[in-house]
C-alpha cells in the first residue's frame, strides 16, 4: 500500500501539461453535508467507458432514514458549445451522469445538477432538486492511496470541497446555500482488479472547531486516516470488531477508538464495473489521535451482501 498525500494537485489536472483527465474515475461520489441539520445528499456516479449510472441518496442521520433513487444514463453524445469534440474542450470536462443528475468540471470548479422528482424524502416530502457549485483547491490536503500488485492497481481518493454555493429544493421548499451552511466531500475510486474480492472500507465526515474533516479506514492495511484542508494523521493496526446492537468498533487499542452505530443497511447489486456490495450507514463517535469525532456521518462499505 502506498500513501500519497498532496503529491498531485488535483485528479482533474495533469501536473505538467495541465490537461484534464475525463473518465479517470470508475466511481465518483459527491456528498453535501449539513452538520447543523444532520442530513447528507450524495450523488454516486458509476462509470464504464461512456456509460454511467447515478444513485442519489438523502440521509437523515438524526431520523436514521435513507432515501434513494437510481437513474441509468444510456450512451449518448454531448457537445460543448465551445468545441467540435464531444464531452470536453480546454475548459469543460463532463464527469458523469445523465437525465437525472450530472457533474461537470470547469477549471477545477465542479457543478452538480440533480432532479429527482420521484424520490420520497426522509420527512415524507416528494422530490429533490439541486444546483450547486463547489471547488477543490489544489493547495488543500487530500487523501490518496495506491494499491498495486502484478500490474494491477486500485486507487482511492478523498478530498474536501470549498466555496459551496447554489440552491437545494426539498419538495417545494427552495433553499439558497452557501459554504457556511454546508461542507462538500469528494471521493473517487478506480480499480483494475477484476477478480479480487474487495475488502471493507469506512468513510467518516465530521466537523470540529478547526473546520470540516474526513476519516478513511482501510482494512487493506488496517489504517485509519483523519484529514482536513490543513493536515492529516495516519494511524496503523486499527482492527474492526462487530459489537452488540448493530455497532462496529474501530480501534488500535491506543489512540484510536471509534464506534459506528449502524442504523441502515443497503445492498447494491453488481454495478457497471464492480461486484455487489453493502453500505451500512452509521453515526460515528470516538477519538482518533487528537480529533474528537462527535456524531460524525458516514458509512461502512462491504463487498457482497452481509449475512
Amino acid at each position: 500500500m502506498e500513501y500519497i498525500i498532496n503529491e498531485d494537485p488535483s485528479i482533474f489536472t495533469e501536473r505538467h501539461e495541465g490537461k484534464s483527465y475525463p473518465f479517470l474515475a470508475k466511481e465518483e461520489i459527491f456528498s453535501i453535508v449539513n452538520e447543523a441539520l444532520g442530513y447528507a445528499i450524495s450523488l454516486d456516479f458509476e462509470k464504464k467507458n461512456l456509460y454511467a449510472r447515478c444513485i442519489i441518496r438523502v440521509v437523515d442521520y438524526p431520523g436514521r432514514i435513507v432515501s434513494e433513487v437510481k437513474a441509468i444514463a444510456p450512451r449518448f453524445r454531448i457537445k460543448s458549445t465551445f468545441a467540435s469534440l464531444p464531452y470536453k474542450d480546454s475548459d469543460i470536462t463532463f464527469l458523469g451522469g445523465g437525465f437525472t443528475a450530472s457533474a461537470v468540471s470547469r477549471k477545477g470548479r465542479i457543478g452538480l445538477i440533480c432532479s429527482a422528482p420521484d424520490i420520497i424524502l426522509p420527512d415524507g416530502r416528494k422530490g429533490l432538486k439541486l444546483e450547486l457549485h463547489m471547488t477543490e483547491r489544489e493547495s488543500d490536503k487530500s487523501f490518496n492511496t495506491l494499491l498495486s500488485y502484478k500490474n494491477k492497481f486500485e486507487y482511492l481518493h478523498s478530498s474536501l470541497m470549498d466555496e459551496i454555493s447554489g440552491t437545494i429544493t426539498f419538495g417545494e421548499d427552495k433553499t439558497v446555500c452557501c459554504s457556511k451552511e454546508l461542507s462538500g466531500k469528494h471521493i473517487w475510486k478506480q480499480t483494475s482488479f477484476t477478480d479480487r474480492k474487495e475488502k471493507p472500507i469506512a468513510i467518516i465526515h465530521g466537523a470540529s472547531p478547526l473546520g470540516p474533516f474526513s476519516g478513511v479506514a482501510l482494512t487493506y492495511d488496517d489504517s485509519f486516516t483523519i484529514f482536513n484542508n490543513k493536515g492529516y494523521s495516519i494511524r496503523k493496526n486499527v482492527k474492526w470488531k462487530e459489537a452488540e446492537g448493530g455497532k462496529v468498533i474501530l480501534s488500535n487499542g491506543e489512540d484510536v477508538e471509534v464506534k459506528a452505530d449502524v442504523f441502515s443497511s443497503i445492498h447494491e447489486g453488481r454495478g457497471p464495473f464492480r461486484k455487489p456490495r453493502t453500505f451500512r450507514y452509521a453515526i460515528f463517535n470516538g477519538k482518533a489521535r487528537d480529533t474528537e469525532i462527535v456524531n460524525g456521518y458516514g458509512y461502512l462499505e462491504y463487498p457482497d451482501a452481509l449475512s
